[in-house]
């Protein structure tokens, strides 16, 4: 029987905005690592802990659990999360589509920051984000909704996990 363990940070469990890249590193250490870029506020029904994003990751319901569903056996890897929080959840319904649309557009951002900085010979992007069908005014609109210090934050973040 093997007995295993793992640390849970408080800052994970904030009810917050975030976005995050998850790295899967093969356990035998043939192939290259694995990166999932995601967010989490998207849904409908409110925003979840980060934490509790990686745990759906590995759920057998397809709907939730990317990870499996493009990884296969999850057991032929070690697992890193990386995330930042860009702020508090609001209920309110208007803040919240404004803040929805925020996060996505994060998402978008860190996803092509990762295309640009990594080595395709050790990584592989599991979710390439491409814009196809986006007109230029949608990508301006979208491009507004972020600014230069959260873009900063994005680099670090994926100066970190890299």
């Amino acid at each position: 029987m093997e007995i295993g363990s793992f640390k849970i940070s408080g800052h994970s469990t904030k009810r917050e905005w975030a976005v995050y890249l998850f790295i899967a590193s093969p356990i035998n250490g043939n192939g290259r690592k694995k990166i999932y870029v995601g967010k989490v506020g998207d849904n409908r029904d409110g925003c979840n802990p980060v934490i509790s994003r990686v745990g759906n990751h590995f759920s057998h319901n397809k709907i939730h659990s990317q990870i499996r569903n493009k990884i296969g056996v999850t057991e032929n890897y070690d697992y890193e999360y990386f995330y930042c929080h860009f702020g508090e959840y609001d209920s309110e319904k208007k803040t919240r589509v404004l803040s929805r649309e925020k996060i996505n557009e994060l998402e978008r951002e860190l996803n092509r920051i990762v295309q640009k900085q990594i080595d395709e010979n050790e990584f592989e992007l599991l979710n390439l984000y491409k814009g196809n069908h986006v007109s230029k005014s949608k990508r301006t609109e979208r491009a507004e909704l972020i600014n230069e210090s959260e873009k900063k934050i994005l680099k670090d973040l994926c100066t970190k996990a890299l």
